[in-house]
């Protein structure tokens, strides 16, 4: 029943034209409906979480996705046939996990008639609340005596918190606006610190339909001279 009430909720939004909360300039990028996709087509993602040290986890999933008209938008029907994970050692049930988790909520993915993410399973998070909880979290622990200590758990908890990025989809995933997206917010932490945190996103599509061919999201935590890093790299094609 809830399924349900999602996919009809998400239909409505459609039918209403439901892009006004995103950015003014994706409501702009296209004036005419992309020409569906002929048949199903093969959507793949990859995801890799800098853990610090030069461990990573990396997440591989692909889809088989179908496009179809509805209402006054596009409606994406996806079904998951391969996922792999790589990580650590120590980290192996976290990656057993992971690997089993089951994106059958991911879809339908809604699109706006001019291809414009409008609806999913994912919601999406809100950055500066996330960086200025992960503010109040730290500076309401205690700090190590060693500086290094600190300014590595900081970074651990800013990049955390600002990750939950990629719980979204990027509004302009499947038909790219064709102009890298850029967002810098800083963030204060104890001892007069401040720390940098970067979401960059750039994709590209196909010459004439202008569906997706590669796109890539990146996220970059800077607090002095140590860093982190996270992507994903999206890709659409025929199967």
């Amino acid at each position: 029943m809830a399924g349900t009430t999602r996919r009809r909720l998400l239909a409505g939004l459609l039918a209403a034209g439901g892009t006004l909360a995103l950015a003014p300039q994706l409501r702009a990028m296209a004036s005419a409906a992309p020409a569906l996709p002929e048949g199903p087509m093969r959507l793949t993602r990859e995801l890799v979480r800098e853990l610090g040290d030069g461990a990573a986890i990396t997440v591989r999933r692909a889809w088989d996705v179908s496009f179809a008209r509805q209402a006054r938008g596009i409606v994406i029907s996806g079904t998951q046939v391969s996922a792999s994970v790589d990580a650590p050692p120590s980290l192996a049930p976290l990656a057993q996990i992971e690997q089993q988790r089951d994106t059958a909520a991911m879809f339908p993915i809604m699109l706006s008639d001019t291809g414009l993410v409008v609806g999913s399973g994912s919601a999406p998070a809100d950055l500066g609340a996330a960086l200025r909880t992960a503010e109040t979290m730290i500076a309401n622990r205690p700090q190590s005596e060693a500086r290094r200590d600190n300014l590595r758990r900081y970074l651990s908890e800013v990049h955390r918190a600002g990750s939950g990025q990629f719980d979204a989809l990027p509004p302009d995933l499947f038909v790219p606006a064709g102009t890298p997206q850029r967002r810098v917010e800083t963030v204060s932490l104890p001892g007069g610190l401040t720390g940098a945190f970067e979401l960059l996103w750039e994709a590209r599509g196909a010459p004439g339909s202008g569906w997706l061919i590669e796109g890539q999201r990146q996220i970059i935590t800077r607090i002095e001279e140590l860093e982190r890093r996270s992507r994903e790299v999206w890709t659409l094609g025929k199967i």
